[in-house]
């Protein structure tokens, strides 16, 4: 069981398996959800398992196997600090997440400019987990505003990236400026606004200027923005 850190900081667990095949392809890693659901049944490290894949898309574990357990099976603990960059993670009250609290973790950075660019938001075609990972590591990207400072010079030093590909890339760039906002709005990954909020918000404020100057009591009177989203 590995913990991956997503972009919001929601550390989540995951089954790392013998590759097995399910539903005409082979799986595997299965999403463990959260720590109450592993102990809600029983998953320890080692265990046999079997998975589907809910909705035949994302794989998970349906139940153990205990009859197979040979004893040497361990349980699984979550981290108090965060794997990826060692901060201490919380647990707010009434909920099951456990998030890294530090806003500066390279793995929640990582996933949010590969929310950001991903096809449902700014559509940045190229700008994918790969050459992500190479932005975030080579000190380019600090930030997804930075990824309208990139240039054919600064993106040289990266791997197995020719003049070609660069300029496809900054091509790419350029064109995202062009979405509509409420797209911006569901890139910039702010924390319970999806899609039909990130529209709402587009239709009512129609620039982002607006939005951002925007009271609390405003935003709550929007369809789909409650109080903790208005805030």
């Amino acid at each position: 069981i590995v913990v991956q850190v997503g972009r919001t900081g929601t550390l989540t667990p995951v089954a790392i398996l013998e590759p097995v095949l399910v539903s005409g392809s082979t799986v595997s890693r299965a999403t463990l959800h959260n720590e109450d659901e592993i102990k809600r049944k029983d998953i320890r490290i080692g265990d046999a398992v079997v998975i589907e894949k809910a909705g035949e898309v994302i794989p998970a574990v349906v139940n153990v196997q205990t009859e197979k357990r040979t004893g040497k099976e361990r349980r699984f603990k979550m981290p108090t600090t965060c794997p990826e960059c060692g901060s201490k993670v919380v647990k707010d009250e009434g909920q099951v997440a456990v998030r890294c609290i530090n806003s500066r973790c390279p793995a929640q950075l990582k996933r949010k400019i590969e929310h950001f660019a991903s096809r449902g938001a700014m559509d940045i075609e190229g700008l994918g987990e790969m050459m992500v990972e190479q932005l975030v590591g080579k000190d380019l990207v600090h930030d997804v505003s930075d990824i309208y400072e990139l240039t054919a010079e600064k993106m040289s030093i990266l791997e197995r990236m020719g003049e070609k590909s660069i300029g496809n890339l900054l091509e790419a760039i350029e064109s995202s400026k062009k979405r509509p906002l409420w797209r911006l709005i569901f890139g910039l990954g702010i924390l319970h606004v999806g899609v039909s909020a990130s529209r709402a918000l587009a239709d009512h404020f129609r620039s982002l200027k607006k939005l951002m100057e925007a009271p609390v009591d405003e935003l709550q009177r929007i369809p789909d923005v409650g109080e903790v989203v208005a805030q």
